[in-house]
């Protein structure tokens, strides 16, 4: 459903700033946090596209960076724009960026994000709906997600998303761009709210540092957009 008032405290104890860690000090339980308020700005985060062959990537129309949000939302706010146009049935778009955490230690991973989407619910699509046919997911691995061509030179990725509509080892499914709008309504841009069904488990290594990444998986063949306006990554302790 579309957004509604003021975004709520980070589930954390202890302030957390934009992009910064909150060290296990900051609550009794050792939980750490990172809460990103993309509207102040970028904070690190870089964009990647993948799943689609390398000699082909113009008929894609790939995009993204920091942009303003459209009308009729708040457009003095802003956010990380990504789009592009699904030719290849399935077609990956991210942004990625790297933290520090307290090594050698296992956490259990949950996220929470928010998005701009103008897609509304209930559409006919070209291999899927626009709306519940592309998949939002949220992750972290050890390693920088990244891509490489494989044999067939197509852009694949080294961290396990998952395909589409499932998730991955690397990654969890938060949601999808349908909005609260029906199809009869059209398309109009509104805030979404996006949460981690289940959790992650990650083991961090003897440098603790790890990536946040979050992106969307198509199986809708046609163009899609996205913004992320917010970003909240929360590590328990096991």
């Amino acid at each position: 459903m579309a957004m509604a008032g003021a975004w709520p405290a980070p589930p954390v104890a202890g302030a957390l700033l934009s992009g910064l860690l909150c060290a296990t000090g900051c609550s009794n339980s050792g939980s750490v946090g990172f809460d990103y308020d993309l509207g102040r700005g970028p904070s690190g985060w870089e964009e990647g596209f993948a799943d689609y062959p390398a000699s082909d990537e113009p008929i894609f129309m790939l995009e993204a960076g920091y942009r303003a949000l459209p009308a009729p939302l708040d457009t003095s706010r802003s956010g990380l724009f990504i789009a592009g146009t699904n030719r290849s049935d399935d077609l990956w778009v991210y942004y990625k960026t790297e933290v520090a955490l307290p090594a050698d230690t296992t956490y259990r991973v949950r996220f929470d994000v928010e998005i701009a989407t103008a897609v509304p619910a209930g559409c006919g699509g070209v291999g899927g709906a626009p709306g519940e046919g592309v998949t939002v997911k949220a992750g972290v691995s050890l390693v920088e997600p990244d891509r490489a061509l494989d044999a067939a030179g197509y852009w694949r990725m080294n961290v396990d998303q998952g395909q589409q509509t499932q998730g991955g080892e690397d990654a969890v499914v938060i949601g999808n761009l349908a909005n609260s709008r029906t199809c009869e309504q059209g398309f109009g841009w509104e805030l979404k709210r996006l949460a981690s069904g289940r959790s992650m488990v990650l083991s961090t290594g003897n440098t603790g540092r790890a990536w946040l990444f979050v992106g969307a998986d198509s199986g809708f063949e046609s163009r899609s957009a996205v913004y992320y306006t917010r970003f909240t990554a929360l590590f328990e302790p096991l």
